[in-house]
């Protein structure tokens, strides 16, 4: 009987043991809005442009590096650099992202695609939305 009570207590404690978490709590990663309203919403709205091939719409995500959005007929012109970049980043996944306050209205971002190519763009707030005003390879 006294066995019994001591292997049931020990059971009830080894059971209660599973209460407690040794170790750290696993990192919750923050879900990324695809919009224009923060500089990394921004990336990945202009990777998701890129990746549906929807040129017009990625162009128009760019703005010129004084802050100021492109006329019609400029964004006309970047088409072409526009479908080179689409293509060299074609439907690869972005691995890493950092952004980098310059000033209030201003943010780089360092990106890595497919844990090989490293990007770095520079986003600027026109009024409410963010722009893409400049990007290096």
């Amino acid at each position: 009987m006294k066995n019994t009570f001591l292997y049931i207590g020990t059971l009830i404690f080894l059971v209660g043991c599973e209460l407690f978490v040794i170790g750290t709590a696993p990192k919750k990663i923050k879900p990324v809005e695809v919009n224009q309203k923060s500089p990394i919403g921004t990336i990945y709205l202009f990777k998701l442009e890129l990746d549906s091939n929807n040129i017009p719409a990625a162009t128009k995500i760019l703005a010129t590096p004084k802050g100021t959005q492109y006329l019609a007929i400029e964004k006309l012109d970047l088409y072409d650099e526009v479908e080179r970049l689409g293509r060299l980043l074609s439907n690869k996944p972005i691995t890493y992202i950092k952004a980098d306050s310059l000033t209030q209205s201003s943010y780089k971002v360092s990106v890595e695609f497919d844990y090989i190519h490293k990007m770095q763009f520079t986003t600027y707030k026109i009024d409410d939305a963010w722009f893409i005003t400049e990007y290096t390879e």
